[in-house]
């Protein structure tokens, strides 16, 4: 197989500073497999036999980005505008018991590919200063790839890692491939075993969160569903709105359809960033009131909402049309009454009954007169 010019330009370099080192270099697992496909590739997967942090101190250099270390055994990110490269030690792993993080060591290339998921997943190219590449597939991936067929390594695959069962789903709808027998079976039998109820929330919400990246997350959060693993999270989980395209709108959107109480206690519990849970309790606030807000809403509630209740009126998302300062200049000072005036308005513009500031004065006129 060739690898694409633009990705050769950024490779090559990597693969001679790895050479004048001695050390194999090699891409591995999803670039390899979407080369394959023919699919465009952002995020690079690189395995060498030593230390990463020369070769990621030079991939951060071509492209313009920043290298971090993290993990064990050398791993190193390089991320800019447009790319990501993970560069790391070939390594085994071990799972000391059932869904636990595993043990990880050196070892060698045909080793390193069998801890990952699928044989789809498990294939490498020897990458060589020259440009010349060798394909390494020791698990029958490219014939699997052939005849579109989603397979782990072995029988223990789902019960070593259960969160290998949202990524088959993923897997399954994105390149519309067909489970190699025993697949589905043993995604619920992990499950009936009691393994994947052993997943932290953590881990639970990144493979969510990677489910509502997908072009399209209605398939692989119906199959999910359907296997019992969205359950783990919450049983009353759906599918956002299709018109929804955002991960995080997604997620809004499939938290409010829970209803308030239970959308907030299910944000309590997942590891969303301080800005975004923000935005969602919002949304939350929001759908379940019943009434238009004091101040702007963000645009994230906003796109939500409006896909939620696709028959709210035009000023129903505007903050209400009347403020407090308006009732003290009508002599009423602050206090309970003050609050149900504008608790009011709010509800009466959410129902589209107040559609301009002027028709909500002339109503908050008439109020105070029939007080």
């Amino acid at each position: 197989m060739r690898i694409p010019p633009a990705a050769l330009r950024l490779l090559r370099p990597l693969a001679q500073a790895a050479a004048e080192r001695g050390l194999p270099l090699f891409a591995v697992g999803g670039p390899v497999r979407d080369w394959i496909l023919g699919r465009g590739v952002f995020d690079y997967d690189l395995c060498c036999d030593g230390d990463a942090a020369p070769l990621a101190c030079l991939c951060a250099e071509r492209i313009h980005g920043t290298a971090e270390a993290f993990g064990q055994f050398g791993t190193w990110r390089v991320v800019s505008k447009t790319l990501r490269f993970d560069l790391a030690m070939c390594r085994s792993e071990n799972y000391p018991e059932p869904s636990a993080l595993p043990e990880v060591m050196p070892a060698g290339i045909e080793q390193d590919l069998f801890r990952r998921d699928f044989t789809i997943n498990a294939m490498a190219l020897r990458l060589a200063p020259d440009g010349t590449t060798e394909l390494i597939d020791p698990y029958g991936g490219l014939n699997d790839l052939r005849a579109k067929v989603l397979r782990t390594l072995h029988p223990a695959s789902f019960r070593d890692d259960p969160t290998r069962v949202f990524r088959a789903a993923r897997y399954l709808c994105r390149f519309g491939l067909k489970p190699a027998p025993g697949l589905v079976e043993a995604a619920r039998r992990a499950l009936d075993e009691g393994h994947a109820a052993k997943l932290s929330r953590h881990r639970l919400a990144q493979e969510l969160m990677r489910i509502l990246h997908e072009k399209d997350c209605a398939a692989p959060l119906e199959k999910t569903r359907a296997w019992g693993y969205l359950s783990l999270l919450h049983p009353g989980l759906r599918p956002p709105p299709p018109a929804l395209t955002g991960a995080a709108e997604r997620l809004a959107a499939m938290l409010a359809a829970l209803g308030k109480a239970e959308g907030l206690k299910l944000l309590a519990a997942l590891p969303v960033e301080h800005a975004l849970s923000a935005q969602i309790k919002e949304t939350l606030d929001l759908a379940a009131g019943g009434a238009s807000p004091r101040s702007a809403v963000s645009p994230l509630a906003r796109r939500v909402l409006a896909t939620l209740f696709p028959k709210l009126p035009p000023a129903a998302l505007k903050p209400v049309l009347i403020n407090g300062r308006d009732l003290q200049a009508r002599g009423l000072r602050p206090g309970k009454d003050f609050g149900d005036i504008l608790d009011a308005a709010a509800m009466l513009q959410w129902k589209g009954r107040l559609k301009s500031r002027a028709q909500a004065l002339n109503w908050l006129e008439k109020t105070l007169r029939n007080r």
